[in-house]
């Protein structure tokens, strides 16, 4: 079995939750800034993958998340005020994700360098998580199907 690339190791995952927390009036300061970050990051990606894609790419896979996790929510608050308190929390935030890379002894580097390598080709290295439980939510449907059918065919 492939390893799984966790969704803990990604700065992008963390500033989801964030900026659900902040639509949800749970969290007070505005993500604009994190929002940026992961979409230079992911814009820079693009110019790495799109040239590379090939069969087993996931370009649409990956734009798709991309456009709901980040793309959207950056046209969402991007009027919003951004203040000293923002910046500082943003700071803080990052400070945050690399110090919990680090005692989990990752590189995050090579966390990045291989989901890129993953969207460029599926099956040359680790999985990224919501991709691995994607495929495996639609192998359980289709065995509860493929039982379905059994059971209907031993019925008749």
């Amino acid at each position: 079995m492939k390893k799984v690339l966790t969704i803990d190791k990604f700065l992008s995952i963390w500033i989801f939750i964030y900026i659900i927390a902040y639509f949800l009036k749970l969290a007070p300061y505005n993500p604009i800034i994190l929002i940026s970050i992961a979409l230079i990051f992911f814009i820079a990606s693009l110019f790495i993958i799109i040239p590379r894609s090939n069969e087993r790419s996931l370009l649409t896979y990956y734009i798709t998340i991309n456009v709901i996790g980040k793309v959207i929510p950056f046209i969402l608050i991007y009027n919003n005020k951004i203040t000293y308190d923002d910046m500082v929390f943003t700071l803080y935030f990052i400070l945050t994700y690399i110090i919990y890379m680090q005692l989990f002894e990752e590189d995050i580097i090579c966390a990045y360098r291989e989901y890129v390598e993953f969207i460029i080709d599926r099956d040359s290295c680790s999985e990224g998580a919501l991709y691995h439980w994607m495929i495996q939510i639609q192998k359980y449907f289709n065995q509860q199907k493929e039982m379905i059918a059994v059971e209907e065919a031993v019925a008749v």
